[in-house]
């Protein structure tokens, strides 16, 4: 009662040089406690704001400045086959030993993409998924088996390889010879009803890295999405599966 009484004698109307004089005349009057009582009193909803804006932005500086998410340098959508997690963090720690510069922030990333769950729901979710992510050109290389290679092929998600195989074979003409015994050919169907028989994929399944991790004996190819930017990290990558 006595904080409402004290907050209501300073007029509403008063110039601002006026309330602050009255402000701290009241304030000295008061003890520490009844100071604390007042300042909530009056100015919570100020102090709330305020911590509010504060922790916004100090989570925008951190997630921007401080501590940025890594960009992703190379992203595997790994959907056929199978691969044990131990399997991805040495493949992941070879190939960011090979494209990721230690001074830039950057990242590796296989993710598993299930397509032949049981729960259709899954099913759509991960076909979704896919989509947008393609969109978004998050996504570099798929690791596929036949029929989603030749499916992908046909629905546009893939680049043809004819141009990354000719950068192979200039930077590593050795491993390019391996890759061109694994080559795979599609048909690829266009916008503007052409259909065109390219390369879209490179059998992997029995390349030297996978068979070195005991990944091997399975029917995998390596894909590239047609929306990849980083295609000179893809093409570190293949290299280094036939190193």
């Amino acid at each position: 009662m006595i904080l409402r009484e004290l907050i209501m004698e300073t007029p509403v109307n008063a110039p601002f040089k006026e309330k602050m004089r009255l402000e701290i005349v009241k304030l000295r009057e008061m003890s520490f406690k009844e100071k604390l009582e007042y300042i909530w009193e009056y100015y919570k909803y100020h102090i709330i704001g305020l911590i509010v804006a504060i922790l916004i932005i100090v989570s925008v500086l951190n997630a921007w400045v401080f501590n940025p998410s890594p960009d992703s340098a190379l992203f595997i959508a790994w959907s056929s086959g199978f691969a044990t997690e131990e399997q991805f963090d040495i493949m992941t720690d070879l190939l960011r030993e090979r494209i990721v510069d230690e001074d830039v922030n950057e990242e590796v990333i296989i993710s598993q993409f299930f397509f032949y769950s049981d729960d259709p729901s899954i099913n759509m979710g991960t076909i979704q998924r896919t989509a947008a992510m393609i969109a978004a050109g998050m996504i570099d290389l798929f690791i596929v088996d036949t029929d989603q290679m030749e499916e992908f092929a046909q629905v546009g998600y893939l680049r043809p390889l004819e141009d990354i195989l000719e950068e192979i074979k200039s930077k590593n003409p050795e491993v390019y010879s391996r890759i061109e015994d694994n080559k795979v050919i599609a048909t690829f169907h266009f916008h503007d009803g052409r259909t065109v028989e390219h390369v879209a994929g490179i059998m992997v399944g029995e390349s030297p890295l996978f068979i070195k991790l005991g990944i091997f004996r399975q029917e995998l190819f390596a894909s590239v999405s047609i929306t990849s930017e980083n295609l000179e990290n893809i093409v570190e990558a293949l290299i280094v599966l036939f190193e």
